[in-house]
């Protein structure tokens, strides 16, 4: 036996080097010598759980639950239950090591989290209020406990709650970023802007243009906010497709601040904004050379609320009709698909959900729209998620016009065409409301905090109206609100 612990002491060792692999061949050579070896057991659940192999990692800690009710084994379980989104047997595994120990934090920070995943908010608060009492000094907590809070229609004691995390750890950015969200869903846009300065994805554009640039960069500065009626300023986007048009209605107001205004979009919006010069005197694209243009001072785009000094009083500028579409693209068009004497409807499903998940509609879910007299629907779909409107073909003819866009130009000239718009929160909306056109906007019961919380009114683009999920990963109730609003209006 004292040769089996001197194998397992070297495969620990090994595990906390990282070295994964090679400690699980020494595991191995334990269990051939001593199948019941407890530690080991629990050792290899552990290491197939940092694999993220978790059916292995479930065969393991459940042999070793079989051996022994130990607390630790039935909170591994737990997490594995998490990672396999199997949160009713996560809550069952947890409620069995609570009733061992029922004062452990790990335990009732996870069933806490399965209750949040399965929909209990109630229940969710309740155990993380416990894991609080147990570790008061834990930013997590009050971090988990800010989103069960929003779910529960509680926004000031969600803000409170990422309040409290940031208090415990000051200089955390990601939780700046995530307060400046809650502030900026409650509207207090006062507070949050200085706050959203934080975020990742500004330094990620800074470096990557700055990469691009660098003989400019060197020779730039950031601006602060200072005098630049003197200047030439660079403007780059950051974030996706939908922020830039949204945030395009401020680059009008810079040009009033600088001398020369310069702004790179993503290249599928170049054209667009050529159309649309919103005050911008070049628009940099990646077929420029660096060595074509220069500039004085630089500014990432979901910056210039801040640096304008805006706030929840005049954040809302140009709601809109600030974006036109190409006149001639948009007859070429009306010729080619809109010329019929319908209520024409574009609708659209998914975007990108490289982060977000929850915002994809089941196509399924607009049927009960195909019912609606004397209208004919249009898919704006792209990319990912186009393949769905074969399961649209079996209930309404849906012309399909995303395989036509080349880019947002195009987008913007069959929009322009369109009666209504009903489509997830994607880029797509932003555009129609930048376009002035009436629209639908369907969200999930997490929402984008830029849609705040009055779902009656959209700050942003007022002929877009909202209509949220009630439920998690329901859009039946939505869609039937929807349909409600529909009739009326064709009606």
């Amino acid at each position: 036996m004292e040769k089996v612990q001197e194998l397992y002491n070297t495969g620990f060792e090994l595990h906390k080097q990282g070295k994964l692999e090679e400690a699980e061949k020494i595991y191995q050579e334990v269990l051939k010598t001593d199948a019941d070896n407890l530690n080991t057991i629990f050792m290899m659940a552990n290491l197939k759980y940092q694999q993220h192999r978790f059916s292995q990692a479930e065969k393991f800690i459940k042999r070793a639950l079989q051996i022994s009710k130990n607390v630790r084994f039935y909170d591994l379980l737990t997490r594995i239950k998490l990672e396999q989104k199997e949160y009713k047997t996560a809550i069952e595994t947890a409620v069995q090591g609570l009733r061992i120990e029922p004062e452990n934090f790990e335990l009732n920070f996870n069933i806490a989290l399965a209750f949040k995943n399965y929909g209990e908010y109630e229940l969710a608060l309740k155990f993380y209020k416990r894991a609080e009492k147990l570790r008061p000094d834990l930013f997590l907590v009050p971090y988990n406990m800010s989103s069960v809070y929003f779910f529960l229609g509680k926004p000031h004691d969600s803000t409170n709650a990422m309040r409290r995390a940031l208090e415990l750890n000051p200089g955390n950015d990601e939780l700046k970023y995530f307060l400046s969200l809650s502030l900026f869903r409650g509207k207090n846009y006062h507070e949050g802007l200085k706050l959203f300065e934080s975020r990742l994805c500004r330094k990620t554009a800074i470096l990557s243009q700055a990469k691009l640039f660098p003989a400019q960069f060197a020779a730039a500065k950031e601006w602060r906010g200072e005098d630049i009626s003197d200047k030439t300023v660079f403007v780059f986007y950051e974030a996706g497709f939908g922020d830039v048009i949204e945030y395009a209605r401020y680059l009008p107001l810079l040009k009033q601040r600088c001398k020369k205004l310069l702004f790179k979009p993503q290249q599928e919006l170049a054209e667009l904004f050529k159309e649309n010069p919103l005050g911008i005197d070049e628009i940099i694209t990646y077929d420029i050379d660096p060595n074509d243009f220069d500039f004085q001072i630089f500014v990432p785009m979901l910056s210039l609320p801040y640096l304008l000094e805006l706030d929840e009083s005049n954040m809302f500028v140009s709601p809109d009709g600030y974006i036109v579409s190409n006149p001639v693209k948009k007859e070429k068009f009306k010729q080619a698909f809109f010329n019929n004497d319908k209520i024409k409807i574009g609708i659209k499903w998914q975007g990108n959900t490289a982060s977000e998940t929850d915002r994809v509609i089941d196509t399924e879910a607009f049927t009960p729209l195909f019912s609606l007299p004397n209208t004919q629907f249009y898919s704006f779909q792209t990319g990912d998620g186009a393949e769905e409107i074969e399961k649209i073909k079996m209930h309404t003819p849906i012309i399909d016009l995303g395989k036509e866009f080349e880019n947002f130009s195009d987008t913007a000239a069959a929009l322009d065409n369109l009666d209504f718009v009903v489509c997830n929160d994607t880029s797509l909306m932003h555009l129609a409301g930048a376009l002035g056109k009436k629209g639908c906007m369907l969200l999930p019961m997490d929402y984008n905090w830029r849609w705040h919380l009055d779902m009656s009114h959209n700050d942003w683009y007022h002929g877009i109206k909202m209509f949220k999920q009630i439920k998690n990963g329901d859009w039946a109730a939505p869609v039937k609100e929807l349909y409600q609003e529909l009739s009326k209006i064709i009606n």
